[in-house]
């Protein structure tokens, strides 16, 4: 389903799949007025310069193993990029996909679940293609395709590449969730051996990364020795800015 504006295509995407859609509808805008990142970030959606992208899936899984959706779509997007349009890309954990060191696209993922039975996610993506500069505190924090390489892409061409890729790293993430692990860490120089700053709940950690776990958590390894799994939280600066 496409749309010329909407307040937020995963809004629409959710009220859909709670009406009963099918897996693979899917929400398109040109615009949106009230994008959402994680944690209530807003998500900057211009009429015409991004990809604003909302698809419902119900995939048979267990609600807590819903984390490898967001790493496949991580995936999917920085090789559309890489690959396709020929843009070194980095992804920082858990989901941001960064290119010249600022992040160019990130991703959304809503659940419903009853009791252990996950009814239904969906995936949200946003990706800045066209846009030549951005407003207030982003300016210093987000980048676009057309910022990095000089091209302008039109959002349908960019979502006809990402298409396959999507689908193909969302059944490989139903699978075999190690696979899609082992693919983001070699797509992401935060990945390992990189000193951090990660928040988490209580405080900030400085620290070493060391990989993934298989549900996507960060393994890190403070000063004294001591190792940690971090399954929510968020990288916040790397070595040069610590």
């Amino acid at each position: 389903m496409r749309f010329d504006s909407l307040p937020s295509t995963n809004d629409l995407a959710r009220e859909m799949a709670a009406e009963g859609a099918d897996e693979g509808v899917s929400v398109v805008a040109r615009a949106q007025t009230a994008g959402r990142g994680r944690q209530g970030r807003e998500w900057s959606s211009p009429p015409g310069a991004g990809l604003y992208f909302s698809v419902i899936l119900r995939p048979e899984m267990k609600p807590a193993d819903a984390t490898v959706i967001t790493f496949a779509a991580a995936v999917a997007v920085a090789e559309t990029l890489a690959l396709d349009f020929n843009l070194a890309v980095d992804i920082k954990w858990p989901n941001d996909v960064m290119a010249g060191g600022r992040k160019i696209s990130g991703i959304l993922v809503e659940t419903a679940v009853e009791g252990e039975q996950l009814l239904y996610a969906v995936l949200g993506i946003g990706v800045n293609l066209n846009q030549q500069d951005f407003p207030g505190e982003l300016k210093e924090t987000a980048t676009s395709l057309l910022i990095e390489s000089g091209r302008r892409v039109e959002p349908d061409e960019f979502l006809s590449r990402l298409n396959d890729r999507l689908e193909h790293w969302y059944r490989v993430a139903i699978s075999d969730a190690r696979e899609v692990m082992e693919r983001w860490q070699k797509l992401s120089s935060y990945a390992r051996d990189c000193l951090v700053r990660v928040r988490v709940t209580g405080g900030e950690l400085d620290a070493v990364t060391r990989g993934l776990t298989a549900s996507g958590a960060l393994v890190i390894e403070l000063a004294d020795g001591e190792r940690r799994e971090i399954a929510s939280g968020e990288v916040t600066l790397r070595a040069r800015e610590i």
